[in-house]
């Protein structure tokens, strides 16, 4: 199959932005049901010289679009997974396209960053392993452990299982990358430097930098942002994101570096999209400041009671 759409941005590549040209390009590979080798060759003539140029905004939103395809160009995935990491998480986290070889020069060309993404992939080969557990790092180790549970653990007929389920998954995947991509121009936030803050530290599962740049974005103390952020979606964080003015995408991509891939079929990522941009953004705003009164509140009737208790103890002391 052919796209008309990549010859029209190659006829008028020159007058157009890097960004606006690569994110086209992408999102019209990721609309094909069934990629020819051809396309995906255009493709990667297309889009490669244009990753120097574009931003790190519509660079990640390509590795993250890309990041389950496994008919992406590698010369392309290889460029990506190369880049920074807040960038390229996504395909060292999912892409199919890497191999081990190919991750292991990776961790080689760029280090410990790019080692901790891999990590958290599901890993069965043993070369890897090794590479990974030789950084002694404890956020590899911790993202390593329960791996090495399940393997323990899994069925021997797993990969026929798996095999099945590639194929409708990664339908599911590209349907939902496509909505998700639609308001790419809107950005990622009102506050772009607040957001891509935000998507950056949960990428790179830094969670404690995460919790500290939530709870100064929100005014909240440590222990209320951890509460928050729980472990798992729920509807209090979302609500908090909202606030903020993250974009569904942003907010989609915070969530997915915090708890791994939170929407793992088209209806539930449709649901989240259409739900979060129906939360009105002064009411969501107007709710995290009335948790904040809350929460002061509870907090001073407990150093009322505390105070009390002193007084009582002070009290039968002199008497």
């Amino acid at each position: 199959m052919k796209y008309p759409e990549f010859r029209a941005l190659e006829d008028r590549s020159s007058g157009s932005k890097a960004d606006d040209l690569l994110t086209a390009s992408i999102t019209a590979f990721c609309c094909v049901t069934r990629p020819a080798k051809s396309d995906a060759q255009q493709l990667e003539d297309l889009a490669v010289p244009l990753l120097a140029l574009a931003s790190q905004r519509v660079r990640r939103h390509a590795a993250a679009a890309l990041s389950e395809f496994s008919h992406a160009p590698k010369r392309l995935i290889i460029a990506l997974a190369e880049d920074e990491v807040d960038i390229s998480a996504p395909l060292l986290l999912r892409s199919p396209v890497l191999n081990t070889s190919d991750l292991i020069d990776i961790i080689a060309h760029k280090g410990l960053g790019h080692a901790r993404a891999i990590a958290r992939r599901e890993i069965a080969d043993p070369e890897l392993l090794r590479v990974l557990h030789g950084f002694n790092d404890p956020a590899i180790e911790r993202a390593l452990t329960p791996q090495s549970n399940f393997a323990h653990g899994r069925e021997s007929d797993m990969p026929d299982t798996l095999s099945t389920q590639e194929s409708p998954r990664l339908r599911e995947t590209r349907e939902a990358l496509k909505a998700l991509m639609r308001d790419s121009d809107a950005g990622f936030s009102s506050d772009q430097a607040l957001a891509e803050h935000l998507v950056d530290a949960a990428l790179l599962d830094q969670t404690t930098s995460f919790e500290q740049e939530f709870a100064k974005a929100l005014d909240l103390d440590a222990d209320s942002a951890k509460r928050i952020i729980g472990r798992g979606l729920n509807a209090e964080l979302t609500i908090a994101l909202a606030s903020l003015g993250l974009s569904a995408e942003a907010a989609h991509l915070v969530l997915t570096g915090l708890f791994g891939l939170v929407h793992k079929d088209l209806h539930s990522l449709r649901l989240f999209v259409q739900s979060y941009r129906q939360i009105d953004q002064e009411k969501a705003e107007a709710t995290v400041e009335r948790w904040k009164a809350q929460e002061n509140s509870q907090k001073l009737r407990q150093k009322l009671r505390e105070m009390a208790a002193d007084f009582e103890n002070g009290a039968r002391k002199v008497s």
